[in-house]
């Protein structure tokens, strides 16, 4: 039985490792990257010259893109498509359950199945961001329809070591993603701080991490980021500041919208954004050196 034909949104940081990695398992695949595909595309796939291609010749498409109004426009364009083969839109992108609920009413209007499927880094020291992606690592967290999650989950299993079906309601998996990535944001911020105490005791890095890595403060900042990233000074996880700019300020939104306690989270989300304004476009695990040198006052 022929292998069904992907088309994949947006091959960016993420995207790009995803697709190769269904492209290595043997799936056919039609891309597009509004930002060239061409390049970024893996080897043999189809390039695509716009998401209406994609729309009328997959049968069904994943979206790995950077911004709500990213999701919104592609799913509009869908929806518009002529003689559209597309029946399931997988969204892997980080946008908001209120995002998401409004691609799924669009989507549903033309008869296509939206499944939310936000993904997460891996834990035990595979990485988060590019790495877990490029290590077909990932942690899919999908909500939709049981019957469209199973039949796409084959292609789901080859980008991601581990798969949770949260609910049959598009928008909690945005709910968990958004969950993971305040604390993440806030166990990065909470560690610099905690870290730069260490260092004014005359303590060494790897000392203070070695101890809290076996102990209960641990956490994916001490296990991963700051030994991987930060105590060798190469800053390089792969994803810049501006993406937890973005998911913690959507998560404090959505809690604020709802009138859900929210004391750490402002104070969470007042820090990043103001490391976004002073450092725009350098990976996150630079918050270290932002706190270090009281950007965070």
């Amino acid at each position: 039985m022929a292998r069904e034909r992907i088309g994949f949104i947006g091959l960016g940081n993420m995207g790009q490792h995803m697709a190769a990695n269904l492209a290595e398992a043997g799936y056919p695949l039609i891309c597009y990257d509004i930002a060239g595909t061409e390049e970024r595309a893996p080897q043999g796939a189809e390039i695509a010259g716009s998401i209406t291609q994609i729309a009328g010749s997959a049968d069904f498409a994943i979206l790995s893109v950077a911004s709500q109004q990213a999701v919104t426009d592609i799913t509009e364009e869908i929806e518009m498509a002529n003689n559209r083969s597309v029946s399931i839109v997988v969204d892997t992108s980080t946008i908001g359950s209120k995002t998401a609920r409004e691609a799924e009413e669009r989507l549903g209007a033309a008869d296509v199945t939206y499944i939310d499927s936000a993904v997460a880094g891996a834990s035990g020291g595979q990485g988060i961001g590019p790495a877990a992606a490029k290590a077909a690592a990932l942690t899919f967290i999908v909500a939709g329809k049981t019957e469209a999650v199973e039949q796409v989950r084959p292609a789901l299993e080859k980008m991601g070591s581990k798969l949770f079906h949260v609910g049959e309601e598009p928008g909690q998996a945005q709910a968990v993603k958004l969950i993971n990535n305040f604390l993440i944001g806030t166990v990065m911020t909470a560690t610099s701080e905690a870290m730069n105490y260490g260092l004014s005791q005359n303590l060494d890095m790897k000392s203070i991490l070695d101890v809290i890595n076996v102990s209960s403060g641990a956490n994916v900042a001490t296990s991963y980021v700051f030994p991987t990233c930060i105590e060798p000074e190469t800053y390089d996880v792969g994803a810049t500041v501006e993406i937890l700019v973005k998911d913690v300020r959507v998560y404090v939104d959505e809690v604020s919208n709802g009138n859900l306690p929210n004391a750490v989270g402002s104070v969470v989300n007042k820090i990043w954004e103001d490391m976004g304004k002073e450092m725009p476009g350098e990976d996150f695990t630079r918050i270290f050196p932002f706190i270090r040198d009281g950007g965070e006052g």
